[in-house]
């Protein structure tokens, strides 16, 4: 079995999977800035740059996992991300 990213052979089970969700957060944060660094000159003066991506983020999260669900038909995802883009780009 191939091993995860991050994770060290010779650590224990436990200290292994601790380290596989340390580099897996550390990753995660990584994305976070990244990505609100891109969003923060579409958030509108006076709003907070890391709220306006939360927002955004969570819409996005929240239409894969209805799709995913089958609760939204397929054949308007696209559209349904480009409306989501196109609102939040002009808060």
């Amino acid at each position: 079995m191939r091993e995860p990213a991050g994770a060290d052979p010779a650590l224990p089970d436990g200290d292994r999977a601790a380290a596989v969700y340390q580099a897996s957060a550390a990753t995660s944060r990584v994305k976070a800035a990244m990505m609100m660094e891109s969003l923060r000159g579409v958030a509108g003066d006076g709003v907070d740059p890391g709220l306006f991506t939360e927002v955004f983020w969570a819409s996005l999260h929240g239409l894969a996992t209805l799709s995913r669900a089958g609760r939204l038909l397929p054949e308007d995802a696209g559209r349904r991300v480009q409306l989501l883009v196109d609102r939040l780009a002009v808060a």
